[in-house]
This record gives structure tokens, sequence and C-alpha cells, in this order.
């Protein structure tokens, strides 16, 4: 029997049932329609330090010498063929749940990385409030300066402009949500 492809989503919003989560969930469903595996990692309420650029990474036998939940969060990233970033825009960037895993991925490219995540696919899931689509311009250039760094393959971007307030996207974003759920079906 073939191994299913694994898509872990990091839900990176502070809501529950918000805008970027329900993207994120219709991305699943056509994720788990086309034979894929979903695993959802919430990061609210997780214990996520930011870098210390100590560069101690591996050192101590993990990735990072911090002693957090984000060993979890690396894990379900090294097990995952799609990472899937769901994070609502936040003064045109990360919201704070998510930001500290983008700045943590550093022990899998470093030169003493025990872990080689090379060729990862990857998605960007995002709905903002502001109704100007240029608002994602910096979370956009982040999100793909970023994959070039890691040498991720971009697999797909969700920009949902205009998504306010918390069940926007469930009552008036069916367009990003059938983006979402074909964006699903490819992966």
């Amino acid at each position: 029997m073939e191994d299913k492809k694994v898509v872990t989503i990091l839900l990176g919003s502070p809501r529950a049932g918000g805008n970027t989560e329900t993207l994120a969930e219709a991305l699943a469903r056509g994720a788990v329609e086309n034979g894929c595996e979903v695993r959802r990692v919430r990061l609210q309420g997780k214990k996520l330090s930011g870098c210390l650029d100590c560069r101690r990474c591996w050192s101590a036998g993990a990735p990072c010498v911090q002693k957090d939940d984000m060993g979890e969060v690396y894990g379900a990233i090294a097990d995952a063929d799609v990472v899937v970033f769901a994070s609502p825009l936040y003064f045109y960037s990360w919201s704070t749940q998510i930001k500290p895993v983008w700045d943590r991925l550093l022990p899998f490219y470093g030169e003493n990385s025990e872990i080689d995540l090379r060729g990862k696919k990857t998605v960007l899931v995002t709905a903002a409030g502001d109704d100007d689509a240029a608002c994602f311009g910096g979370l956009r250039e982040s999100f793909r300066l970023g994959c070039g760094y890691t040498k991720w393959e971009i697999a797909g971007e969700i920009y949902a402009p205009g998504m306010y307030p918390k069940d926007a996207v469930a009552t008036g974003g069916r367009k990003y949500i059938e983006e979402a759920y074909e964006l699903g079906k490819r992966l």
C-alpha cells in the first residue's frame, strides 16, 4: 500500500474558526479528497519563543536548544510532504502565533543540520480585513524570499482581502473557499 502524502497545516490565528482557518479547512477538504493525510497544528496557546540567534542548533540533540513547544512543530514540519502556513495578516505580515515558527526554521538549514528539508512543498493561506490586495505585499515577500532560502517549492498561495469580521469568508468569501479547496485537490 502506498503511503499517503502528508499535508501539515500550521494554524497561525489566535482565533479558532476565523477566516484564515475557514480557508485552511477548505484546502484540507480538497487535500483529503486527493488522498492526502491532513494534520493540523494549532499554534495558539503553544509556548513558542523567538529565535535567539545563538547558532547552537542541534548542539543539544534537537533542532533548537530552547525548551518550548517548537519541538512538536519541528516534528510536524519534518514529517510533512506539504507545509501549509495559515496566517491572518497582522500589520502587513505574519501573525504573532506563526512568526516564531518562521523565524526558527534555521536549524534545518545550518551547516550541521541533521534533517534536510530542501524540496519540500509549501503553501501560504491568508486573509485580511483590508480591502486593498496590496496589503499582502510584505507577507508575500517574506514568504517567497523565505521559500527561496529554504529551497521549498511554493505549491500555492491564497490571499483573501476584505475579510472582516471573523465569519466574512464563510458568509461572503465563496470564491476564496473554492480557490483553497481546488488548491488542496492539487496537492
